[in-house]
């Protein structure tokens, strides 16, 4: 049932003459209520619940391991139905609570500082899978029966490339967005992108107020070609120029993730070639320290070269802030996140 849109719930249970409302009522218990056990949806008469039950499954993806760090973030493992495996992480934070989320299983992009891109690209979410992660770590903050209703971030900065899985993360965005079913202010979503600059336009058009993180990596285009194969196609320069030229239309600032690696790209000289870069967009800069993976060959820079890096862009008048990922010990961090398939 996660799968479909209320326009086309609606047209379904419409044609198997259930009345129009019904709909509402069922998105309401699946939604606003977090309520999947068919039977309790008390304000449907017994003989259309047991007709939806025949027809829909309300059932959510498995979870096969949770990790905890001392902090309190989780890292969940997710069993799909076709036994592919993704990971979704709850995050604690001062009054609320972010989730970060997956939208493919593996990904296609193969940055050279990132496990899940080693992992290859198996296949799409579809909008339901993204909506139970959604669901399902809702149910794990209070336990089953308490679902949560306080505040929530979310970021699609899980496993995958969020924009080239775009029509079903929009089918998904939809409902997550929608003030009668889950609620959750597009001021408080995050989308972080490689950089697809035709679904960058899109998403801007359709969801004009859902942050747009971008992941810069470099101070200039050869580096990140190398660190990242996909600005190859989809060049730096014409993204950043986007930015630019839709600056007075845009709702938010653009963020531009910055992960440090240890002598590639934490200079100095690096810091003022990325000011220099970004010059004219208004922007904030999150600068990551690289969350290191026995895979990998790159370090964590010193935190001296960190708080210099960052001191730099200050001085050049940028906001950059220090970003110190949660979930480093259980390998839930940016970056981080991959399953053996």
């Amino acid at each position: 049932m996660y799968d479909l849109s209320y326009e086309e719930l609606k047209k379904e249970i419409t044609a198997a003459n259930f009345k129009k409302f019904a709909a509402d009522q069922v998105f309401q218990w699946l939604y606003a209520k977090n309520i999947l056990d068919i039977g309790k949806w008390s304000n449907i008469s017994k003989t259309n619940r047991e007709r939806l039950s025949k027809h829909y499954d309300t059932g959510l993806n498995t979870i096969l391991d949770i990790k905890k760090d001392p902090q309190g973030t989780k890292k969940f493992l997710v069993e799909l139905a076709d036994k592919h495996k993704i990971e979704a992480v709850l995050i604690p934070e001062k009054n609320h609570y972010t989730f970060c989320i997956s939208t493919q299983v593996g990904c296609s992009l193969k940055c050279k500082f990132c496990a899940t891109g080693r992992m290859g690209f198996k296949r799409n979410l579809s909008p339901g899978e993204i909506l139970s992660q959604v669901l399902l770590l809702k149910k794990a903050i209070n336990g089953d029966e308490d679902t949560y209703t306080g505040k929530l971030n979310i970021v699609f900065m899980g496993m995958g490339e969020p924009l080239l899985n775009y029509e079903n993360l929009k089918k998904a965005l939809e409902i997550i967005t929608n003030e009668n079913w889950l609620a959750i202010s597009t001021r408080n979503i995050t989308l972080s992108t490689a950089g697809i600059l035709k679904q960058i336009r899109q998403f801007e058009t359709d969801f004009p107020k859902i942050k747009i993180s971008f992941s810069l990596n470099a101070p200039a285009s050869p580096l990140r070609e190398e660190l990242m194969p996909i600005s190859k196609k989809e060049k730096l320069d014409e993204i950043l120029d986007y930015f630019r030229a839709t600056r007075e239309k845009r709702k938010r600032r653009v963020t531009f993730e910055y992960v440090l690696l240890k002598g590639v790209n934490d200079s100095l000289a690096d810091a003022r070639k990325t000011a220099k870069l970004l010059g004219g967009i208004p922007c904030k800069i999150n600068l990551i320290p690289y969350n290191e993976n026995k895979d990998f060959r790159f370090k964590t820079p010193s935190k001296e070269d960190i708080t210099a890096f960052s001191d730099c862009l200050y001085s050049l008048g940028y906001t950059a802030i220090v970003r110190w990922s949660k979930g480093r010990e259980i390998q839930s961090a940016c970056g981080q996140l991959t399953v053996d398939e």
